[in-house]
């Protein structure tokens, strides 16, 4: 072996025959690559001395190479184990394959400018392992990433609520809780529900790959796994995930833009209309008052629906929805939205019947927003019912709650959740010959939400569609 290492001097390659050889070691820093020989029971000292020397490639070489072994190496990172005494063939291949610093170095700089794109993005790793997670994250070093690292899945599980991440790495088997239940809560998730999600784990079974997929994950990452391979196929995604979510919100701002633009005008055209038919509207012939009347209705509806698109901008901006209780009138706020929607429910020969089965009135509430959610829900109820029929809206009460109700005879919505209609732009338009921008619904619990209460969907298709809310009786603030 001694006189096959002497072909070896001056070669930027070093063997060490027991790791205890590193401090007489000279220079390894600059060296391309170190083999070590292994018993494989030391791979932990091994894997912290590879940390140390990040720019110096590590092989391990071993008498007994079992697929154990093998194994148990790339789970450390190490992907190349080598039989000892080491072959003259591979010796001489080694020298063969030195590299070409000037390319090497343009390899380098284009997979930094590429890493730029994800620098400082959020990625949680869970595993209850802390080798694993140890490994990922150094495989990760060279991406500037911002990690979050948890080896209990219970303590995740709380942040996802508290904390918007970019990306979600997660092993399956863990105690306590699973990577498939993590991943089932990240998903119910207000800050995270859309965040992509990747599964590590040696578990990679079509069953598990299946069913991994099944759960809304972007990838599976198979362990052991290949360093270079992961780090691009993370970084890809960060990436391509990064530049959808900034579009999106390019979207939003446009949107919101046009929308704040339009609020003027609106508005104008509304008092506009509202101003002939207050000075000539007793004057004027039953046909042309049914216009001005239409107009009126069609205006109102884009003044809505003008205010909803910019509420949903603000929600989106990480604002919500600022609510200003007072104390009000329950009941008046309710006989002044459907006196408003009224007319239009008359066009189809609708009736709106209201019952008012309590005798709580007065509460603290944002009277501006929550008439913003009445409307919406009668509106809704007046376009999906079914003509010459009557819409039910009934107020009652319980120890702690106002509960408002609105009940419409009609086509229904068929839903496996039907509460998924509270999420934006969720519409059915197609099914339903409607026009829709699928914001009315989505806006309304996210001013329930900020009232501390709650709302809820109910549909049967083809007979009738119910939907309530509560609203607390006697909180001020």
């Amino acid at each position: 072996m001694k006189d096959l290492l002497s072909t070896w001097v001056n070669q930027d390659i070093v063997f060490i025959n027991n790791i205890r050889e590193l401090k007489n070691i000279k220079g390894l820093s600059s060296k391309r690559l170190c083999i070590i020989k292994t018993d494989f029971k030391d791979l932990v000292r091994i894997k912290k001395v590879s940390k140390y020397y990040s720019g110096v490639k590590f092989w391990l070489a071993g008498k007994n190479i079992s697929r154990q072994n093998i194994v148990k190496a790339k789970e450390f990172g190490f992907e190349n184990v080598v039989e000892y005494p080491l072959k003259q063939e591979i010796i001489d291949d080694l020298i063969k394959q030195k590299p070409d610093k000037a390319a090497e170095e343009a390899r380098i700089e284009k997979e930094n400018a590429k890493f730029l794109a994800v620098k400082g993005l959020k990625v949680m790793i869970v595993d209850d392992n802390h080798l694993n997670t140890e490994l990922l994250a150094e495989t990760l070093k060279a991406l500037n990433l911002n990690l979050s690292v948890y080896q209990k899945p219970k303590e995740a599980a709380k942040v996802v609520d508290r904390e918007k991440f970019d990306l979600f790495l997660l092993d399956i088997m863990m105690p306590e809780l699973s990577g498939y239940d993590l991943a089932a809560i990240i998903k119910k998730s207000k800050l995270n529900y859309n965040t992509p999600i990747i599964f590590v784990s040696a578990f990679s079974d079509t069953e598990n790959k299946v069913k991994s997929y099944n759960l809304g994950s972007y990838g599976f990452i198979e362990k052991p796994y290949n360093i270079k391979v992961v780090k691009s196929q993370i970084c890809s995604l960060l990436k391509a995930h990064n530049d959808r979510e900034r579009e999106a919100r390019q979207q939003d701002s446009y949107l919101a833009m046009v929308t704040h633009d339009m609020k003027g005008p609106v508005q104008a055209e509304l008092s506009a209309i509202q101003l002939l038919l207050d000075m000539y509207g007793d004057d004027l012939e039953d046909d042309k008052k049914e216009v001005l009347v239409n107009l009126l209705h069609s205006t109102k509806y884009l003044q809505n629906l003008v205010v909803n698109v910019l509420q949903k901008y603000r929600c989106n901006s990480g604002n919500g929805v600022i609510i200003n209780k007072k104390l009000n009138s329950f009941k008046k706020l309710v006989s002044e939205c459907c006196d408003e929607t009224k007319y239009m429910a008359s066009d189809r020969n609708l009736k709106i019947k209201v019952s008012y089965k309590t005798c709580i009135e007065n509460i603290y509430f944002d009277y501006d927003e929550l008439k913003r959610v009445i409307n919406n829900i009668l509106t809704n109820a007046v376009k999906y019912s079914s003509r010459d029929n009557d819409i039910i809206v009934n107020i009652m009460s319980d120890s702690e709650n106002i509960i408002f109700s609105v009940k419409n005879f009609g086509i229904g919505i068929n839903l496996p959740n039907p509460n998924d209609v509270f999420e934006k732009f969720t519409t059915f338009c197609e099914s339903q010959k409607s026009v829709n921008s699928g914001l009315g619904l989505y806006i309304s619990k996210q001013i329930i939400d900020a009232h501390g209460g709650t709302i809820n969907f109910h549909s049967i298709p083809d007979k009738e569609t119910t939907v309530t809310f509560t609203i607390p009786i006697n909180i001020e603030a």
